[in-house]
Formats: structure tokens, C-alpha cells, sequence
């Protein structure tokens, strides 16, 4: 890997136009050979593997350009564009080209406006590319949801949804659907994993943010608002043994793909084997917005700071395939909105610091109605009320530090986490 940076040419006025430019050229490989047991499959009960054994190049070929273009004129004390691109060529994919582009507008001294845009990818790493089928052993009880469904539903273990459309499997043995007392059939199911080599993309993304920063000259203040809009295609994973319970719980049942990932046998209509190969993931969206803000003060003879960050998300789509689309802005794990504060003083050798992680409200009550809500489910018999929601959350971090030395190289610390256990 080289490169080389430095000053270009002068520009036009606006000041010194700089840039850099290098290559980068790397070789992999992977060699990953499990014991001859493994490899024969000999081991009673146990996974069996191959050889995962490949290689990969990569070569790039890398820029960037900061161009001022105004400065010092009225509405204008710095403009500045950055302009970066990548040529990448891997030997197991191909090549592609990814860049980024972003202004930087100082209006005022106190006022600055920010955008940027600008795409990125990922090649899939050695492993996911070359993986040897591998297997493994899963009871089917951990497995399989549908098992004895009808008295599963009652007790609230599993959803309507998922019972629902246990009841619609149809299968050579059950030709009318799983009955609601089905046993499952056999003890084991076999889990199939292997590399994607021919079959994977690369991973692809895509980002935009735009934004404003207020800087205000009476304080030592510092607040900013941006709006972000992410897009990511085609992520490498693999989804595992919940591939099953995946599919019976799908609003798309039995047309989403998970689907399709795992087969029943004809004997007993048991769960047989599951692929869990590495896949691309469609399609995950997310969009809202920052803000931030830094407040630093003299306070008691010493320094008092104030530094909170907030993020509020207005959508979060997911497609594990595409046409498969799932609102999830809101539900558990996706949070509409998420924060700190910092709170510090410093004085002398003594800081003290109180830290609050906010998470907001979440509830999965639409999703478990099939886009309505619902919060009762039948157990045992009767109808109980389910909770799948949480209230705003406050996690407080409590902390005393003192600084030794000269230099105050050296520092103890007390604190706690979560000091109200939440």
C-alpha cells in the first residue's frame, strides 16, 4: 500500500487546493482443515465439516480532493468541497467504484451548514465465500414451532400467528394441515451450512446526511441538527436455526423465502433439514434525524461541561428478500429514539461525572396483530393480556475520579452503572 498527499495548486482565490491519491493491493487466504473425526463425519451426535480452503486479491486504486471555493465574502466565510472516490477489483466478485462527496458552508462564524453523500461496499470475506458444507444436529423441539401448537397457543408460548399458520402446513401426512397435537416425528433435524462462492453480491451502501451547526461567539456552545438517510444492500449473513420459527411467524407465510429454507419429511412431515447457507440480506433502511449539543462553562472554580446527543428515527425498513418489506421503526430494537447526557465537573485533581443512556418507548403490539393492535392472547383456556411493549428507559452512570502525578498521569476511579437498576 502507498500514497502520497499534499498541497496541488492555489486554487482561485478561496485557498490552497489539497489532495491525496495511493493504491492499495492485498493478497488472502484460508485454509481452515477440521480433525480427520469431523471431516468423515464420525463423531456420533456431532457436526461434521470440510475443508474451507480459498484465496482472494484485492487491488484499489484510491483519491480524494479538498477544493476551497469561496472565502471571506458575505454569506460565504468558507466553502469548501471534498471530493473522495475508490476503484476496488477483488477476484472473487469483480470490481466496482465507490465514492463520497461533501460541502462544508461556514455562513457565518457562527453559523456552518454540512451535507455529504456517498456510497460504500463490502466484498464477502474468505469464509462466507468458501465455507465447506458443514452439519449439524438440532432437536426439534428447539426447532420446530409447530409442535403440539394447539396446547402451545393456549399456554401463550407461541403466537396466533404462528398457530394459525401451523394449521395451514399442509404435508403428505396431513393432507388438512398439522393437527394441533403434532408430536413432530423425528428427535433431530439436519442443519446445512456452506459458503456462498457464485452466489453472494457484495454488500452495498448508500448515505446521505444534511445538517446545520450553531456555534454562537457569547459561549462556549456548540449545536447541531442533521438529518440522515442510510440505506444498506444485500448484508452477508446467515440466519441460523431460527430460520423456522421465521417463517411461521411471517406476515407473508408461506410465500417468504425463509420458507423455503428448510423441508419436511415425507414420512412423518418432521422437520428434516434447514439451509443455512450465507445469503444476502435485501434491504435495510433507516432515516431520522441528530441532534447534539456541547455546553463547556467555568463553574465553582472549576469546569462544568454538558454534552447530550439524541437520535430520533422516522424508518426502519427491513427486507430479509426482496418484496418482503417490514416496518420495524419502533418495535424492540428499533427504537424511535435513543440518547445521552454527560453531565462533568472538574476541579483541581477531582472530576466528577454523571451519565444518563436514554432509550425510548417501544411495542411490538401492531406487529403481533397483523397491523392492528392486540394485546390478549389465550392461555390455557383463557384470555390473558400480553405485554410486548416497554416505557422510555433512563440508565444512570455515577463516576469520582482523582488524578496524581505531576503531570496527573496517574488516576483512580469509583463508580457505578446503572445506578438505579433499571
Amino acid at each position: 500500500e502507498g500514497y502520497t498527499s499534499g498541497e496541488l495548486w492555489e486554487g482561485w482565490g478561496a485557498g490552497t487546493i489539497n489532495g491525496a491519491f495511493g493504491f492499495h493491493y492485498r493478497e488472502d487466504e484460508i485454509n481452515d482443515t477440521p480433525a480427520e473425526i469431523i471431516r468423515q463425519g464420525n463423531a456420533w451426535g456431532s457436526s461434521r465439516a470440510g475443508i474451507t480452503a480459498g484465496s482472494d486479491t484485492t487491488t484499489a486504486l484510491f483519491g480524494e480532493l479538498d477544493i476551497p471555493i469561496i472565502s471571506n465574502k458575505t454569506g460565504f466565510e468558507q466553502l469548501t468541497l471534498n471530493l473522495s472516490g475508490r476503484w476496488t477489483d477483488v477476484d472473487s466478485y469483480g470490481d466496482d467504484t465507490t465514492y463520497k462527496v461533501g460541502i462544508n458552508w461556514q455562513i457565518t462564524p457562527s453559523w456552518r451548514f454540512r451535507a455529504n453523500t456517498g456510497t460504500s461496499f463490502r466484498t464477502p470475506a474468505l469464509f462466507e465465500l468458501y465455507l465447506a458444507d458443514e452439519t449439524s444436529f438440532v432437536q426439534q423441539r428447539f426447532l420446530d414451532p409447530c409442535i403440539q401448537w394447539g396446547g402451545a397457543v393456549d399456554e401463550g408460548r407461541i403466537s396466533q400467528r404462528v398457530a394459525d399458520n401451523c394449521a395451514a402446513t399442509v404435508t403428505e401426512d396431513y393432507p388438512d394441515g398439522l393437527p394441533a397435537d403434532y408430536t413432530g416425528g423425528n428427535i433431530t433435524a439436519t442443519v446445512i451450512s456452506r459458503g456462498g462462492f457464485g452466489r453472494l453480491e457484495a454488500e452495498t451502501s448508500k448515505s446521505s446526511t444534511i445538517g446545520l451547526v450553531w456555534q454562537p461567539g457569547f459561549a462556549n456552545l456548540s449545536v447541531s441538527v442533521d438529518y440522515f438517510d442510510i440505506e444498506v444492500n444485500d448484508q452477508v449473513d446467515q440466519l441460523g436455526t431460527s430460520i423456522p420459527i421465521g417463517c411461521y411467524s411471517s406476515e407473508f407465510f408461506p410465500e417468504d423465502p425463509l420458507c423455503g429454507l428448510f423441508d419436511r419429511s415425507g414420512i412423518n412431515s418432521s422437520i428434516e433439514n434447514v439451509q443455512d447457507d450465507f445469503i444476502n440480506v435485501a434491504t435495510q433502511t433507516n432515516k431520522g434525524w441528530d441532534v447534539a449539543l456541547q455546553w463547556i462553562t467555568d463553574l465553582w472554580g472549576g469546569q462544568f461541561m454538558l454534552d447530550t446527543q439524541h437520535t430520533f428515527q422516522t424508518e426502519a425498513v427491513t427486507a430479509l428478500f426482496e418484496g418482503f418489506e417490514r416496518d420495524v421503526n419502533g418495535q424492540f430494537g428499533e427504537p424511535e429514539w435513543v440518547g445521552r447526557l454527560w453531565l462533568t465537573s472538574a476541579k483541581n485533581d477531582l472530576s466528577y461525572f454523571w451519565g444518563i443512556d436514554m432509550v425510548g418507548d417501544v411495542s411490538n403490539h401492531e406487529s403481533y396483530g397483523n397491523g392492528e393492535y392486540k394485546d390478549d392472547a389465550l392461555y390455557r383456556g383463557e384470555t390473558v393480556r400480553v405485554v410486548l411493549a416497554a416505557d422510555d428507559v433512563f440508565y444512570h452512570t455515577f463516576s469520582a475520579t482523582k488524578y496524581f502525578g505531576n503531570d496527573q498521569e496517574w488516576r483512580a476511579s469509583l463508580g457505578v452503572r446503572n445506578a438505579f437498576d433499571e
